[in-house]
């Protein structure tokens, strides 16, 4: 019968496991420079952690909504100076159907050359960005309007949702990102008529002005363009600082992101210096060991017995 292994042995053993298992965890930690991988390496840690790691996916999510909504915001921006400078060529016709010296023939030319500015303002009001019409408000699957010379302004309205999306920023505001067609170029009067500043009315009276030779009526319709114009001017400036804002919280939103990077990092990371101590002093206390070994009793073997 062999006899047990004794009682500091098992404590030499059990000893240099132990260190063995910390020399694996120091050299894994510098390693890696990551010092919490599991709840058990820092369990105090865990909490403050997974909030931070929470914080990184939000923010990164609200990177990704800010960049999606700059692109549409962009492309409004574009658009609507175009709206603005087609406005522009509509309010020099109408200065040029005006003069006495015109003829009916004339303004009959120049008012198809309106019409063509009215059909460019109503392609501007269908503007998609990945297939979602801009200024169609919440109901972005269907384009705002079309044309229609037997409606009085010269258009159909097809929806008539009104914009409710805001973009969050990563400092928990929000804010407004888009206009509808019908604020941008149809702004009405609380009884349905059209308000000082309505492009497409602006437009449509100065076509039917110039078709029906009727100077009083163009030099009427070249004041309401005046005014339209700088409506309209108003409704670009909107998108001007719907992009400055969206280019300010895009730059928060990354100062934010490389701080709590930061703390990730300080939460997580291995002290490199003070594990590069523990590892060196593990060392020692492993070669100690295995000197002592030679101290301890060993088990007898069976040869032992024998002699």
């Amino acid at each position: 019968m062999f006899p047990s292994i004794s009682g500091a042995t098992q404590q030499y053993l059990a000893n240099l496991n132990q260190t063995e298992t910390q020399l694996q965890q120091a050299t894994a930690q510098i390693s890696s420079g990551i010092a919490v991988e599991q709840p058990s390496d820092n369990p105090a840690a865990i909490s403050e952690i997974l909030q931070t790691e929470t914080a990184i996916s939000n923010n990164k999510q609200i990177q990704s909504n800010l960049t999606n909504v700059s692109s549409e915001v962009n492309t409004a921006d574009s658009a609507l100076q175009t709206a603005v400078q087609a406005l522009q060529s509509a309010i020099s016709l109408a200065g040029e159907g005006a003069s006495s010296t015109v003829s009916a023939e004339t303004r009959a030319t120049l008012a198809q050359q309106v019409a063509g500015i009215q059909q460019t303002l109503v392609g501007i009001a269908q503007t998609t960005v990945n297939g979602s019409y801009i200024f169609s408000g919440d109901q972005d699957t269907q384009a705002p309007y079309q044309l229609d010379p037997t409606q009085p302004e010269g258009v159909l309205q097809l929806v008539t949702s009104s914009s409710t999306r805001t973009i969050q920023s990563v400092d928990g505001t929000s804010f407004a990102v888009a206009l509808t067609a019908q604020q941008i170029f149809d702004a009405k009067n609380a009884d349905g008529t059209p308000a000082a500043g309505n492009v497409f009315a602006a437009v449509q009276n100065l076509e039917t002005a110039l078709t029906n030779n009727d100077t009083a009526g163009i030099t009427a319709a070249e004041d309401s363009l005046q005014s339209a114009s700088s409506y309209l001017n108003d409704q670009l400036a909107f998108y001007g600082e719907v992009q400055n804002r969206v280019t300010e919280a895009t730059d928060l939103a990354q100062k934010f992101q490389t701080q709590e990077k930061t703390d990730l990092s300080n939460l997580q990371g291995t002290d490199v210096a003070a594990t590069a101590t523990e590892l060196s002093q593990l060392q020692v206390q492993q070669e100690a060991s295995t000197s002592a070994e030679a101290n301890i009793e060993q088990m007898k073997n069976l040869f032992s017995y024998l002699a």
